[in-house]
């Protein structure tokens, strides 16, 4: 634990610096009453909000998709290895996407879908214990919900309410349903400072039972320039079930090439056991 309040503290003293500066939030200042427009009546791209994805870190945006504007974010790859003892893990993910369709101005409609998973669990010691599986996992609908901020504001506030559904051969295996609420605060016009509450209702394949899993994070980011952008989080988790926080922190950098297109790479990193090390290269585009 002690890990995880270090990274906490640098996310914090990261962002402590940027809170003198007094320059105006990049956020929306366009003087029109956006409620007037919704799924079949598309806000004008004048007057669409700066994209800011959900991805890449754990940290959700508060901010919902433009009224009548479709978003897709994608993991393209990623891998995820764990070791305990001799035993070890090794898992590929392909294109686990997000697809967003904006209802409102400040209410979207999303479908997540995870194309492709390859695993592979074997043993240092044991070349005959090895197990390997591939093919689709779950998909989850969820409601984004703007509370307040998305225009003209340094804060803003979300809520996320979602259920995965048992629908893949390398799914959870259970209906598993969770709300999130997260928040961003914009510092200054290049430095903002956010996080969110997450509670999930996990399903236990093994133990054919759900449990309870409360997931909140930390994260700060930085804008060098128009183009690229660099952010880490710190995540905590608590099953439960047990006694312990485990604990990871996010790195990476991003880069905005136009308005309507992102693309991102980075690295999970764990700060105590039962987390897997992930890397991953991902975009998110908009239209």
């Amino acid at each position: 634990m002690r890990y995880l309040y270090a990274c906490l503290g640098l996310a914090l003293v990261l962002a402590g610096p940027a809170a003198a500066q007094t320059q105006k939030p990049l956020n929306d200042s366009i003087k029109v009453n956006k409620e007037q427009f919704n799924l079949f009546h598309p806000t004008p791209r004048k007057y669409m909000r700066p994209m800011v994805p959900d991805r890449p870190g754990i940290t959700e945006s508060p901010y919902s998709v433009d009224a009548g504007h479709f978003q897709y974010e994608s993991d393209g790859l990623r891998l995820l290895t764990r070791r305990e003892g001799t035993a070890r893990g090794r898992d590929w993910y392909v294109n686990h996407a997000l697809a967003k369709i904006g209802l409102t101005n400040k209410t979207d409609f999303q479908v997540a879908f995870d194309t492709y998973t390859q695993t592979h669990a074997y043993d240092d010691t044991d070349p005959s214990v090895s197990q390997r599986a591939h093919g689709a996992g779950d998909v989850t609908l969820r409601l984004k919900h703007t509370l307040f901020g998305d225009d003209d504001s340094r804060w803003a506030l979300g809520v996320i309410g979602y259920v995965e559904l048992p629908t893949g051969h390398m799914g959870d295996g259970g209906y598993e349903p969770g709300l999130v609420v997260p928040a961003v605060f914009q510092i200054s016009k290049d430095w903002s400072a956010g996080g969110q509450l997450a509670a999930n209702l996990y399903f236990d394949r093994e133990q054919s039972q759900h449990y309870v899993q409360l997931t909140p994070t930390l994260t700060t980011d930085y804008a060098f320039n128009k183009v690229l952008e660099a952010f880490i989080e710190v995540v905590g988790y608590r099953d439960l079930r047990a006694s312990e926080w485990r604990g990871s922190v996010n790195v990476g950098p991003q880069f905005d090439i136009g308005d309507n297109l992102q693309f991102d790479f980075g690295a999970h990193l764990p700060l105590t056991h039962g987390v897997d090390h992930e890397f991953f290269v991902g975009f998110s585009f908009r239209r």
